[in-house]
């Protein structure tokens, strides 16, 4: 993949595949939920709606119909670590699609009308989380683990925040974060090498070097335990346990491990509390990895009635998880990791967007032989002990979300 860096800073990623029909590519930038203060929660992704209410040349309905026209798509997320501005189209209207994309993020009106009504949008938005109790589940766990700091905020922000950004709020935010160093386009598939460089020169070279307000404070993992009653139908139950950060090369072997816990039909929780028993509807295990920080949770989905029994049962295997894994799990762990892996590059939106990710925030580029690399070189001794350094149960977080048991039934899941 080539590498190019303007004058200014704006890193750009191109891999042209002549033989495809069709390129895809994104504007990212190294700024999320994580890099706001208190009373900024929710602009970044304020922001990112933002930029699709039309630019000085463009209305919004003029990026909604050329959008359509190119017959691909073109989207946004905002996520704790950065914000994404992407697109996928045939070949023939990549460049158009490209300069379209690239004028939205470096010309945005940002009208005092179409923040109001984009602010209804989000507080919807805000509402339907809340109506979820894996969403809300999730937001209690990261508050718990991570509580007082940015990591642990939600990234859609609250009605109280939301409901305060003005026009002015939104473009100070926007000059103190979207500086040049901060963006990275990522291009693959096929496309017209020139031109789309002459596109990022012409929009994204122009930006001034600034500084910017970029603080990236480490959290500590907090044991906590959050609840919240709601009337649910199943309540949302998540057990969070001290993970390892983006940087650490052993995160791979706490991911394999977490597959092997809950990561697939064939893992322990699952076989014992879905297939076995029939106490659950959904249980999973995944690893969440920031800068500096990380997280190993396990969730479940849940009746009320059946709450305590998948629970007690959820900790038994996961104590005889600390204890034993055997090499045929790791090696079946292992071939599904590298398979999602190989598979999701076989993609360009995936390649393009992998490439980006690593860059951003590792500043470095993983092949997929280097990822297989990775994955082949976890051993099973390797591997228990990552484990047994991340599931302490007295070190457990505990957040859930329904109709709920008492404060001291999850407090004794840690004995």
């Amino acid at each position: 993949m080539e590498q190019i860096t303007l004058s200014n800073g704006v890193r750009i990623l191109l891999e042209n595949i002549p033989f495809f029909k069709t390129a895809s590519f994104g504007i990212w930038v190294l700024n999320g939920s994580r890099h706001e203060r208190p009373e900024e929660g929710g602009a970044s992704h304020f922001l990112e709606h933002m930029m699709f209410k039309g630019t000085a040349s463009r209305s919004a309905l003029d990026i909604a119909i050329q959008s359509d026209l190119f017959g691909g798509q073109l989207n946004a997320y905002t996520s704790k670590e950065y914000t994404c501005y992407y697109a996928h189209t045939l070949s023939d209207h990549a460049t158009t699609a490209f300069e379209m994309l690239c004028d939205m993020l470096t010309g945005p009106r940002m009208d005092k009308e179409d923040v109001e009504l984009e602010r209804g949008v989000i507080l919807d938005e805000i509402a339907m989380y809340e109506d979820s109790a894996e969403d809300v589940a999730a937001d209690l766990l990261y508050d718990g683990v991570w509580a007082g700091h940015s990591l642990g905020r939600p990234i859609l922000g609250t009605a109280d925040t939301v409901s305060s950004f003005t026009a002015q709020d939104l473009r100070r935010y926007l000059d103190g974060h979207y500086t040049p160093d901060r963006i990275l386009v990522s291009v693959c598939g096929s496309f017209d090498r020139e031109t789309m460089l002459d596109i990022c020169n012409r929009y994204l070279g122009t930006l001034v070097p600034r500084k910017g307000r970029h603080v990236e404070d480490i959290p500590a993992f907090t044991t906590s335990i959050r609840l919240k009653e709601k009337d649910f139908e199943q309540s949302a139950i998540l057990l969070g346990f001290p993970g390892l950060p983006l940087e650490d090369e052993n995160r791979i072997a706490l991911s394999i491990f977490s597959n092997i816990a809950g990561g697939n039909a064939s893992s322990r929780l699952f076989q014992r509390l879905r297939e076995e028993l029939g106490l659950v509807y959904s249980v999973s295990s995944y690893c969440i990895c920031h800068k500096g920080a990380g997280l190993m949770a396990v969730g479940l989905t849940v009746t009320p009635d059946l709450e305590e029994k998948a629970l007690e049962e959820t900790m038994k295997v996961l104590k005889r998880l600390r204890q034993s894994v055997t090499q045929e799990e790791l090696t079946r762990a292992k071939e599904q990791l590298k398979a999602g892996l190989v598979m999701g590059m076989e993609g360009i939106s995936s390649r393009a967007g992998s490439a980006a990710r690593s860059c951003l925030l590792e500043n470095r580029i993983y092949t997929e032989d280097m990822l297989i690399q990775r994955v082949d070189a976890v051993t099973l001794d390797e591997l228990m002990q990552k484990a047994q350094q991340s599931l302490c149960f007295d070190r457990m977080a505990v957040a859930a979300a329904g109709r709920l048991k008492s404060q001291a039934f999850y407090q004794s899941l840690r004995a």
